[in-house]
């Protein structure tokens, strides 16, 4: 049975707060050359249409040379499957330091909800510029293709069990030579399944009393370091097997890492993080004595960190909130799929295509699918309770918004709040201000 979107909760239930910060920062394009400069806007500044509304941009063009300028301007709308629902010839004529204005106005029958990409081709005398926008519909009522296995949750109670028969023997080490005067860094390390010594970084303010704990976890093959600079809260950075200081028995690289027994739904490397991290939320709440306040805690990542944090929300309900930062490994069968119809690749589809194509892994492309189905986060999101900050981008071709908004649209809480970013590379710092404002105000 293929999991759906429920039909509370919207992404429109964000506070006001951040959906004014997202329209202060989104969906604008301005900037000049020699001879034209443009200002282009969607219709919604946060570049986000829903059933209502009138989804296009709004085009200004402006003539700043001294003669009259001729040009073109021509349009191509594009899914997330790569096929082009929309296309358009414009011609135009500006006298000198004039002006010309149009709607664009993308919306026809071929428009349903999910994300897309618009293509903007202006050619004027001399000028010839191509502009990308990113912009979603309905983004609510995407689903994804992933499929729950009926013995799901046997699965990750079988694996927990495993964790809790393996005594965790926490060993924690105060590091003089990391700390500093406002900070006290500690090297913690503990035992996971498969016997393997996990280590992470607890940094905690020499201030007396109890402090608010940010657990974060890394991402794809992070070294993730003590912090010592925060001096608000304590922050326990752990690094999961073949990351950073966790390096005894695994050590992959970047090809290699996800694809260690991925023929294996019982071996597979993902299941020996996901416990790795679950055991990190543990050594928090049984080191009270350590100064932290174990009934404020946020566990938080980006990418695969991301993927973790909402692994660990789903089976353990004690933290106050968990950030989701643009997750990866979303929605498999929806990554292959743009993968075969689109030039940029989304990740890992390249890796898991070449470990399918080894006759020697005896894995097909729909074993690998079934196989993922007990690691996909999708599976995950609708056991979290606590609140959820999650953060994507617009034009994100590592991990497509259509498959990324398939996880937020199953967390099925109404605490839950989305920020979509215009940038290809990354959040903005408008982003990273709310999600201190959003830390604060849930603890």
């Amino acid at each position: 049975m293929n999991t759906r979107v429920p039909e509370h909760s919207p992404l429109s239930s964000a506070l006001a707060l951040s959906l004014l910060l997202i329209l202060l920062s989104m969906g604008t394009l301005c900037f000049a050359q020699k001879g034209i400069s443009y200002d282009i806007r969607p219709f919604k500044k946060e570049a986000i249409f829903r059933e209502d509304d009138r989804v296009g941009y709004d085009v200004r063009l402006k003539n700043n040379t001294g003669e009259k300028i001729r040009g073109s301007m021509k349009v191509s709308v594009k899914n997330y499957k790569g096929e082009e629902t929309f296309n358009q010839d414009l011609g135009f004529t500006i006298d000198a330091k004039r002006g010309f204005a149009t709607d664009l106005k993308l919306e026809n029958d071929r428009t349903v909800p999910g994300f897309y990409e618009m293509t903007l081709i202006v050619t004027a005398n001399r000028y010839s510029d191509t502009l990308l926008f990113g912009y979603g519909v309905d983004p609510e009522k995407i689903y994804s293709n992933v499929v729950r296995p009926p013995d799901f949750d046997q699965f990750w109670d079988d694996a927990r069990r495993d964790l809790i028969n393996i005594d965790p023997k926490f060993r924690v080490t105060r590091r003089g030579d990391q700390s500093t005067r406002e900070v006290d860094v500690f090297l913690v390390e503990f035992q996971s399944i498969d016997l393997q010594t996990i280590r992470g970084w607890l940094s905690v303010p020499k201030e007396k009393g109890k402090f608010k704990v940010l657990y974060e976890l890394p991402g794809y093959l992070e070294d993730l370091r003590p912090d010592s600079l925060r001096k608000d809260m304590a922050v326990f950075r752990l690094n999961v097997r073949g990351h950073g200081n966790s390096k005894d028995n695994t050590n992959a690289d970047f090809n290699t890492y996800n694809i260690i027994n991925l023929n294996d739904r019982n071996r597979y490397i993902y299941r020996g993080a996901y416990m790795d991290a679950l055991r990190g939320l543990d050594f928090i709440y049984k080191h009270e004595h350590l100064k932290l306040d174990i009934k404020k805690v946020i566990v938080k990542g980006q990418g695969q960190g991301g993927v973790l944090a909402a692994v660990v929300a789903s089976m353990d309900n004690r933290p106050q909130g968990c950030i989701i930062e643009r997750p990866v490994y979303v929605d498999m069968r929806t990554l292959f799929m743009m993968a075969e119809t689109q030039k940029v690749q989304p990740w890992p589809v390249r890796n898991f295509q070449a470990y399918i194509a080894n006759p020697r892994n005896r894995l097909n492309k729909e074993g690998l699918f079934r196989n993922w189905d007990y690691y996909d986060p999708v599976n995950f999101a609708t056991n979290i309770r606590c609140r959820v900050l999650f953060g994507h981008n617009l034009k994100n071709t590592v991990c497509p918004p259509q498959a990324a908004v398939a996880l937020y649209n199953q967390i099925r809480i109404d605490n839950r709040e989305i920020y979509m970013a215009p940038d290809a590379d990354g959040m903005n710092y408008v982003y990273y201000g709310f999600q201190n404002f959003w830390i604060k105000k849930i603890l």
